[in-house]
């Protein structure tokens, strides 16, 4: 990652790696950041050019300076003796430039910088943090992520296209947002995963804490999820689908505290994809209390028949039956 270019400290080490006053162990640190990212040298470049163009034109003023100082106090009116007791001044003009050379390579290359930078993208398996301390993980070699020229400056916004696990810093003055095609998902500061596969236009969207809404914005249609939410939208069925309870959709770890039939099978046929229907609909306002982690379609109807003293039965492909 690209340090913050407001941090002046990075100018005056880079500046001293350059003027050849950095000791070993800054110009090591220096090197190493050099091969973090490629547009770290061509920072180090442009600040280089700065750097010879102001060292090219300085030039020094010789001066007399025990003269100036004898006219000065004569026209002060200073006593001679006084005069002799001053000491003697001198101004470098190297020593000045060199100052202001610093002061501009701040603020020149850091306008360049911002002005030239291109979007950054990171391209997975990887984890890395973002200059708004979010957190992100790309999961498999097809996920990619780009972030938006200004991100932190004046807007949050990336764009991903395949799997990413995110942990995004908390500022509530400016959200959050992933595109994902037509849709977005915006967030003030949470922990959730989305998978986006936008050539079969699959779209899957788990909060693990906190709250965010996704927004289709062909349909103008949003929703908004919170803390064990799961979302998925694909291009046969364009209506958002939305299950509660999932601990983690990949391992289908999922946790029931007495709740209501009917909200657990809306949370079984999204997550399981099947079709559940219930023969005596007094069944549906029953309470379920169980967990399951990695159970099978057979194994969480068997678990849902058990708990309500109730028999199943599998009556085609993805589908079942509660009597």
């Amino acid at each position: 990652m690209i340090p913050s270019f407001s941090d002046e400290a990075l100018y005056t080490l880079l500046c001293k790696y350059l003027l050849d006053e950095a000791d070993g162990e800054e110009r090591a640190w220096v090197d190493n950041w050099l091969t973090a990212h490629a547009d770290n040298r061509q920072l180090l470049e442009a600040l280089k050019k700065v750097l010879d163009t102001a060292a090219a034109q300085q030039y020094t003023i010789q001066t007399n300076t025990d003269t100036s100082w004898q006219q000065l106090y004569q026209q002060m009116d200073v006593p001679e003796t006084a005069a002799r007791l001053q000491p003697a001044r001198s101004f470098s003009w190297k020593t000045f430039l060199k100052a202001a050379a610093v002061l501009l390579l701040i603020i020149c290359a850091g306008a360049w910088y911002l002005a030239t930078r291109p979007a950054e993208k990171f391209t997975g398996p990887l984890q890395a943090t973002l200059l708004d301390g979010s957190k992100i993980e790309l999961k498999g070699k097809a996920s990619t992520l780009k972030v938006a020229k200004g991100f932190n400056d004046n807007n949050r916004k990336v764009t991903l296209k395949g799997s990413a696990a995110f942990d995004v810093a908390a500022n509530p003055g400016q959200p959050f947002i992933v595109a994902l095609g037509r849709t977005e998902v915006k967030v003030l500061g949470t922990r959730f995963t989305v998978n986006y596969v936008p050539d079969s236009a699959i779209l899957e969207v788990h909060v693990s804490s906190g709250k965010v809404m996704v927004i289709d914005h062909a349909r103008a249609d949003s929703v908004v999820l919170t803390e064990g939410m799961l979302l998925q939208q694909d291009a046969a069925r364009q209506d958002f689908r939305v299950a509660a309870h999932i601990i983690d959709p990949v391992q289908k770890a999922l946790v029931f505290e007495n709740v209501p039939l009917e909200e657990v099978l809306q949370t079984i046929t999204v997550l399981y994809d099947v079709r559940i229907v219930v023969e005596d609909t007094a069944l549906l306002k029953l309470t379920v209390k169980t967990n399951l982690t990695g159970a099978d379609i057979n194994d969480v109807m068997k678990s849902l028949a058990l708990s309500l003293n109730a028999e199943w039965e599998q009556t085609g492909p993805r589908q079942y039956r509660l009597k």
